[in-house]
């Protein structure tokens, strides 16, 4: 049975230089898969290029962008990737849901856990009070462009987001922003500077889009947190843990084969694998977890309580 585990472990590991092992088969969240396609010139990305291409993206959808500052210039991208499908004109890669959000919480980056969903509205008058519905509906399929990119999603079943523009004078517009979403109301007067109107009214839409995205975000790890989720069951709990290490396959091995022996684990079972490090889920015998700290110290490690679990390096 030992040898048969030693054998999978070799397997993701060589498969995770393609990245890797879906080994946890809940719904992927969509804004997880970014699809990174070829160049002007038709040249389809390497995978280690697609995956350095993706990751940008993949912040784009979830995090302010005025948090980029708040991420370390240097990290790995392959540590969060779960899987990756190169095609004949298009690199899909698919992003760890639960690695990602570890290490925002680790890192304090404040990002959106759910796609916000609104109920866009845009309405354009002209300065003698008749509508411009073939400009708005422009704008309407513009701003469905942007949604895609920025992780939110248009819906008419969800709280109102309505833009409204009135012409003052060939030069000046009356904005008015109003509706149920997240965003405050607002009203000011803009400039139209000189070339297309339609390019500057796209910019303006996208900067509103942005700003109610935005509104959904908030922190989601607090300085002072101590404790890690827990998932309740009948004589016990479920955990997750996050090991980051570059470790060895025979020390992985032991590792994991002490930890299945512990007196307070009743099941661990592995969600993630790759070749910087790992994720699993344990069932523990008790409520209690108090002793994961001190086990993982022993051993030279150091822990950290996420929303999400402990997270080992």
């Amino acid at each position: 049975m030992s040898r048969l585990r030693h054998t999978l472990y070799l397997a993701a590991i060589a498969l995770s230089l393609m990245v890797v092992v879906p080994l946890s088969y809940a719904e992927t969240d969509p804004r997880m898969v970014v699809e990174v396609v070829a160049d002007e010139e038709g040249n389809v990305p390497s995978v280690p290029q697609a995956i350095r291409q993706a990751l940008p993206l993949l912040w784009d959808r979830i995090i302010d962008s005025k948090a980029r500052g708040s991420l370390p210039t240097k990290m790995k991208a392959t540590q969060f990737v779960q899987r990756v499908v190169p095609g004949s004109d298009v690199v899909q890669v698919t992003f760890n849901e639960a690695r990602v959000w570890q290490y925002l919480d680790q890192h304090q980056v404040a990002y959106l856990k759910r796609p916000p969903r609104m109920n866009l509205m845009i309405q354009l008058i002209k300065q003698n009070g008749s509508s411009m519905p073939q400009t708005a509906e422009l704008l309407y399929d513009y701003s469905e462009s942007i949604a895609q990119e920025r992780g939110f999603l248009l819906s008419k079943s969800d709280p109102s987001l309505i833009i409204a523009w009135r012409w003052i004078d060939a030069s000046q517009v009356n904005l008015v922003v109003r509706g149920n979403s997240a965003l405050a109301e607002f009203s000011e007067t803009r400039t139209i500077t000189a070339g297309d109107p339609l390019n500057q009214l796209q910019a303006w839409t996208k900067e509103i889009l942005l700003a109610a995205r935005d509104a959904h975000i908030t922190a989601s790890v607090q300085p002072d947190q101590t404790e890690p989720a827990k998932k309740w069951r009948d004589g016990g709990i479920e955990v997750e843990i996050t090991i980051e290490q570059l470790a060895a396959l025979p020390a992985q091995v032991a590792l994991e084969d002490a930890l299945r022996q512990h007196e307070k684990v009743e099941s661990i079972t592995p969600t993630y694998l790759s070749a910087s490090g790992r994720s699993y889920r344990l069932v523990l015998k008790g409520e209690e977890d108090a002793w994961v700290p001190q086990w993982f110290q022993r051993r030279g490690m150091q822990t950290s309580p996420t929303p999400h679990g402990w997270l080992i390096h």
